[in-house]
């Protein structure tokens, strides 16, 4: 019986591949990769994209072993089984693999992402692989789902990348519960932060019609563990993590829609974090600084973050508190950007939550953008790592892409790019994203749920070239009821004319053709002047007073202006 069913999915698949050109076939069922978490990084188990399989590697392996196959995904239906070995993609061998975090993707998972991209676009769909099975290579042919390419210009006008945002909100939302949590979770607080995290991934849609699945994520976190907050008594109340990660989904929120009801709730969430701000500027996971005192800097990032978007809602700051947090982030600092574990313990090796979220949290706020530049140029350096992050490859990647975004603008479709094959191994048979942790412990996602993280990670990833989420450099309050339409939902072609206007407006921030004024390294020098072009290491500039363009070399410009222009999209 489930042969026949097998043909008669197969015979659907083609059929809907001829012709139609769809990005993914429904005939296919969701596949959720079956991980081994590896916390010493001695294996790497990852999903093998549309193939609805997974995959094991080891250091130094130029075959990744295959450890499971879905029931009637397209390598079962292609003739792949459980313990084959991937030794050639369409007859040619694979780079090795290193359990070097700096390494990234590069080996065996790059090449297969890159043959998926490319099998899904054919005219007739296909992966050909040989494999070893029972001591003999076996060549075997795959059809595959049928999709695009990657577009030259992604993320920008890229129909693959937007057919693929909007099946992981699909997934959301169809499999969003009734209390507005997500399945996966292992209960106790966990659904709160996952809550708060999937909810602002379907915010980032800025699709109204998502609305009532918001608004139920947005009751669910409102009447949960916040509700045990007393601002008299830091002790009382949730950990650090779940009353900042409200926080700043609320604040989000309202944002988004102005909807003011949420405004004491996002205060109150502040308040308790401020609360517990130790007199040197440490945080714990609750109000008792963890690990010996030492503290942990994660903590501080997400309070800064919700601390900096609730000060866009209207809300108050405590400012006493703020800076003591921040000189405990900036003492965490390593001479190379990043933001280390506390201060006590400085590193970069799983840094780049702390790093982009600080990053993020300081360009918002407006606050040491120095060392915002520092950190922004640390996520391009150090690129790599960015699933590498305490135990949620979540995590770091979306506040890494939230501190590129904001701190090192130029740089996010350089971070997008290198993050394809990441994306394209996520990307399933029906369309939604599987998920794919790091090299080494993500205990962290395993507590929230793998499926809804890896959803709401690609939907964040996807929309962060968008100016809609302050966390994404948005500065527009109650975005989502402007009659701008879903910027995830299908579209007619616009003509060269609107693309470029669109591009200038979504892109270009505000500010970028506004006078604003200039200032030296020295601070000795200054000149009202707007932005016309940046051409390498020389900024042209139009003075406010007479009308003269003057040209400035960039390394005499201060630390701020850089980081005004880092967030200056290239042309």
């Amino acid at each position: 019986m489930a042969s026949k069913i097998g043909r008669l999915l197969l015979v659907a698949a083609v059929v809907l591949g001829t012709g139609s050109r769809t990005f993914a076939q429904p005939s296919y069922p969701y596949y959720a990769s079956k991980l081994k978490n590896s916390k010493e990084g001695e294996v790497h188990d990852f999903p093998l994209g549309v193939l609805s399989a997974t995959g094991r590697l080891r250091d130094r392996a130029t075959a990744i072993e295959v450890v499971d196959v879905g029931a009637n995904g397209p390598g079962q239906l292609g003739g792949l089984q459980t313990g084959d070995g991937i030794v050639a993609i369409d007859g040619k061998g694979m780079p090795p693999y290193s359990t070097d975090l700096d390494a990234g993707l590069m080996g065996p998972q790059a090449a297969l992402a890159s043959a998926l991209d490319l099998g899904c676009s054919l005219p007739e769909p296909k992966l050909k692989l040989t494999v070893v099975r029972d001591g003999k290579q076996v060549l075997i042919e795959i059809p595959l789902p049928t999709s695009p390419r990657y577009a030259r210009t992604f993320p920008s006008q890229c129909p693959k990348a937007t057919a693929y945002r909007k099946a992981a909100y699909r997934w959301l939302i169809d499999h969003q519960r009734s209390d507005g949590t997500w399945p996966g979770h292992i209960g106790g607080d966990s659904p709160d932060y996952q809550v708060s995290y999937v909810g602002l991934a379907l915010l980032s849609a800025g699709n109204r019609e998502y609305l009532p699945a918001i608004e139920k994520a947005v009751r669910f976190v409102r009447s949960h563990r916040i509700t045990g907050i007393d601002i008299t008594d830091p002790k009382a109340g949730p950990k650090n993590w779940i009353a900042a990660a409200a926080a700043i989904f609320l604040a989000e929120y309202h944002l988004a829609t102005e909807d003011e009801s949420v405004l004491p709730d996002i205060q109150k969430c502040c308040d308790l974090l401020a609360l517990r701000v130790a007199s040197n500027g440490r945080m714990g996971h609750h109000s008792e600084i963890s690990y010996g005192g030492g503290g942990l800097t994660i903590v501080n990032v997400h309070a800064h973050l919700a601390w900096a978007l609730a000060d866009k809602c209207g809300c108050r700051v405590d400012l006493a508190a703020w800076n003591r947090s921040l000189g405990e982030v900036i003492k965490a600092m390593t001479n190379n950007g990043a933001v280390g574990y506390s201060s006590a313990a400085r590193g970069d090796n799983d840094a780049p939550a702390r790093t982009g979220g600080m990053a993020a949290a300081l360009a918002i706020s407006g606050q040491r953008l120095d060392a915002a530049a520092a950190m922004g140029t640390w996520l391009i350096q150090k690129n790599n790592r960015m699933r590498h992050a305490h135990t949620n490859c979540s995590m770091g990647l979306f506040f890494g892409t939230a501190g590129i975004k904001q701190a090192n603008t130029r740089q996010l479709p350089r971070h997008l790019q290198n993050w394809l094959p990441y994306l394209e191994l996520c990307r399933t048979a029906q369309g939604a994203a599987s998920y794919c942790g790091s090299k080494r412990n993500y205990g962290g996602d395993e507590y929230l749920g793998l499926s809804p993280l890896a959803n709401a990670t690609v939907a964040l990833m996807l929309a962060s070239p968008e100016n809609t989420l302050f966390l994404f450099g948005g500065k527009t309050k109650g975005w989502l009821n402007k009659p701008t339409g879903d910027v995830a939902a299908d579209s007619p072609p616009k003509s060269k004319a609107q693309t470029s206007n669109a591009k200038q407006n979504v892109e270009t921030p505000d500010v970028a053709a506004e006078f604003r004024t200039w200032t030296s390294t020295d601070g000795q020098f200054q000149v009202v002047a707007k932005l016309i072009k940046l051409d390498g290491e020389t900024v042209h500039l139009e003075r406010q007073d007479d009308g003269r363009q003057i040209a400035v070399p960039l390394g005499k410009l201060s630390s701020e202006d850089r980081l005004f222009l880092r967030r200056v999209p290239p042309e």
